[in-house]
């Protein structure tokens, strides 16, 4: 019978099979379980030849009179749902809701029994009345007045501490408009045309000063947070911080800790702590980052001046330039003297970079006037360096130094002008010079290693496979991943020689291995687009295979799959000529790059390597579980073995299982290991189940 209702239509069937909700068919009359899905086995921890050899009762704990009475309770509720007490195999008792209905197939009557697990429910609903609470808690007991208004601004509710600080009851302004309450009653520094930028998702942040009810006056900090629930502004909260008492200490400490006494600029203290802010406030707005320009610039040759004409003339110069330097930029704008010849701007709030142009240029052509100093007169010039948020970099720190980076590189090229941060100016460069001299050192092999990643066989459990993986163990920094120094290799051709041993290594090993009696198994190498593109790539194969005595199919070359974007044609037919040797092809990471199900048929590929990013949760990840279930059944159909990358998790090796998968590597499994270890796992091989099937 339940192949009747099952199988009536092959879309109905999938779906039943394929659904991760547990659903069971039970016989009405006996109580027989007479089918369950995938996920109902998966749930009750039975397979499905054990569910279906079971009653309902065997399963459902309550006694058939506290059935009957749920059964009642549920009509009189109008429920389309029962509550019961489900056993799982390992006796857990779980609490659940089950949706049922009648069918008949045939002659024959049948319970439909849809199953959901309400504990993560109730402790969704608990989890949702305790931050309630907290939340009530901390809205209520804030040292700081807030208010809570709607998409219109009109006031929803307000805190303890805003009616004392504002002498309004919640009653007299709900529902009315916050600006008309509050904003009109601003005495300085305004900001109530706030509406088009919090609906933007903007978080704003200002200093007010508010009259109370008495004419009193309050200096706040404003912050006002826009609530934004799926994309859509839902209204905000206005938190007032009372910064009365410390407003008028700060403005006579102002001056005295945040100016240069010689120049009145600010000093490095006041622009530091003003990046900061900005910085600050833009990392805290996720919705929108506002560009920061940040210039550094230095006073040419002013140790010259002031060796030459003394000390006084070099702080009438340092006047001077400060003054021409404030009269070239905004009103935002803020200008500080860093150190005894190197001042910086800030500017806030930039929308295009031709700003920071015109600022530079109109910097320097203030400049050109001739200064006077005592009886003489001088032309001073700037190197100006510049570096962009968030282009260059998060934190206030990281802005200072590479823009200091850029106006050096502008020093040393002598010019009266300006560079911008550019990544190849950072530790970057400094790192790829060291790296190329080690490359290029005499002797570098030593350094090198190789680790091995074995490869399993899901359907036999067995050791099939081995990645090799390059090491640099340099001698004074320590290992450096491959991922640092293989694109220096690369640039310098030094991935040619890297490559070779790598493959003669990796083969040799392979060969020892199966002279020790052991089962063979195949050697996973990793080569290089260049090393392919090479015209005697595959004389070279032949050489090292001859050289290992190690036969062609056990050798795996892993090539990813974003060369099929580059010099395709060239590769190909290496790649056909490395398949005619016998040489297995594998497309590593496969799923980011750009291959064509015409390219993988044409240079008949033996594997694909599926990307870990794919792997990593694939299990409890609709997304990601539809995109390698169809690259699973691509490689089937193209006749391709698959190798999972990156596998950790129990979870994801029984996904990989159900559906198919062939080969898996990973931590799940093993980390990346010396050579004595896989030979220690080749000697026990198949003995140990790696499948939780």
């Amino acid at each position: 019978m339940k192949e009747q209702f099952v199988e009536h239509n092959c879309k109905y069937k999938e779906a039943f099979n394929n659904s991760l909700t547990p659903m069971i068919i039970i016989d009405a009359e006996t109580g027989n379980i007479d089918d369950a899905n995938l996920a109902a086995c998966d749930y009750y921890l039975y397979s499905k030849k054990e569910l279906l050899s079971m009653n309902i009762s065997d399963i459902n704990i309550l006694t058939q009179k506290e059935i009957s009475k749920e059964i009642e309770k549920a009509e009189l509720e109008n429920r389309k749902f029962f509550r019961f007490r489900h056993k799982l195999f390992n006796g857990e008792i779980r609490d659940v809701e089950v949706f049922s209905s009648f069918i008949e197939v045939g002659d024959k009557n049948l319970l439909f029994s849809v199953i959901h697990d309400i504990k993560e429910k109730s402790k969704l609903e608990k989890d949702y009345m305790i931050n309630q609470i907290y939340f009530d808690n901390l809205f209520n007991n804030s040292p700081e007045a807030i208010a809570m208004v709607n998409a219109e601004f009109r006031i929803l509710n307000i805190n303890d501490k805003f009616k004392r600080a504002f002498q309004y009851d919640l009653l007299e302004i709900v529902n009315k408009d916050i600006t008309k309450i509050l904003c009109e009653q601003t005495i300085y520094d305004p900001f109530c045309d706030f509406r088009e930028s919090i609906i933007e998702g903007k978080c704003i942040r200002r200093e007010v000063r508010i009259k109370r009810r008495d004419d009193s006056t309050l200096d706040l900090l404003l912050l006002i947070c826009p609530i934004v629930v799926n994309g859509n502004f839902i209204g905000a909260y206005f938190i007032y911080s009372d910064i009365s008492e410390t407003k008028e200490k700060e403005n006579k400490i102002k001056m005295l800790t945040y100016n240069d006494s010689l120049t009145g600029l600010f000093n490095m203290k006041f622009f530091l702590d003003n990046l900061d802010y900005e910085v600050f406030k833009n990392n805290s707005n996720e919705n929108t980052k506002e560009k920061l320009v940040i210039l550094i610039l230095k006073v040419n040759e002013f140790k010259e001046i002031k060796n030459a004409l003394g000390h006084f003339a070099g702080e009438q110069v340092l006047k001077e330039f400060a003054l021409r330097l404030r009269a070239s930029v905004g009103i935002e704008d803020t200008v500080a003297r860093f150190s005894e010849d190197e001042f910086a701007i800030l500017m806030p709030r930039i929308d295009t970079l031709y700003e920071v142009e015109r600022l530079s240029n109109n910097i320097i052509k203030n400049l050109e006037d001739y200064f006077s100093v005592g009886n003489g007169e001088f032309q001073i010039t700037t190197c100006i360096g510049i570096a962009v948020y968030p282009d260059d970099g998060m934190d206030s720190t990281t802005l200072i130094r590479k823009a200091d980076i850029a106006m050096n590189k502008c020093k040393i090229q002598n010019n009266n002008n300006t560079t911008r941060f550019e990544k190849s100016l950072d530790k970057e460069i400094q790192e790829y010079f060291w790296m190329k001299n080690d490359l290029l050192k005499l002797g570098l092999k030593e350094e090198l290693y190789l680790d091995y990643q074995p490869i399993y066989s899901i359907d036999t459990n067995r050791l099939v496979g081995a990645e090799a993986l390059i090491r640099w163990n340099h001698g004074e920094k320590g290992i450096i991943p491959p991922a640092r120094f293989i694109p220096i290799a690369e640039k310098i051709g030094m991935i040619h020689p890297i490559g070779e041993w790598v493959l003669l290594k990796s083969c040799s090993q392979n060969k020892e291995w199966q002279e020790l009696g052991y089962d063979p198994i195949y050697i996973s190498v990793n080569v290089s687009v260049l090393q392919l593109e090479k015209p005697d790539f595959t004389k070279r194969i032949k050489k090292i295979l001859e050289k290992s005595m190690l036969k062609p199919q056990y050798l795996q070359l892993e090539i990813t799959e974003t060369f099929f974007t580059q010099n395709y044609e060239l590769i190909q037919d290496t790649i056909k000529e490395l398949r005619k040797l016998g040489i297995k092809i594998a497309i590593d990471d496969f799923g980011t790059g750009y291959s064509s199900l015409g390219q993988l048929c044409e240079l008949n590929i033996n594997n694909i390597k599926i990307d870990r990013m794919f792997i990593d949760g694939v299990d409890g990840n609709i997304n990601k579980s539809k995109i390698v279930k169809g690259i699973i059944s691509l490689a089937e159909s193209l006749n391709i073995t698959l190798t999972a990358e990156g596998v950790e998790r129990e979870e994801e090796l029984k996904f990989l299982n159900a559906n198919r998968c062939t080969f898996v590597q990973g931590y799940l499994f093993s980390k990346p290991v010396e050579a004595y270890k896989i030979e220690e796992l080749l000697k026990r091989n198949g003995k140990n189940k790696i499948c939780l099937c």
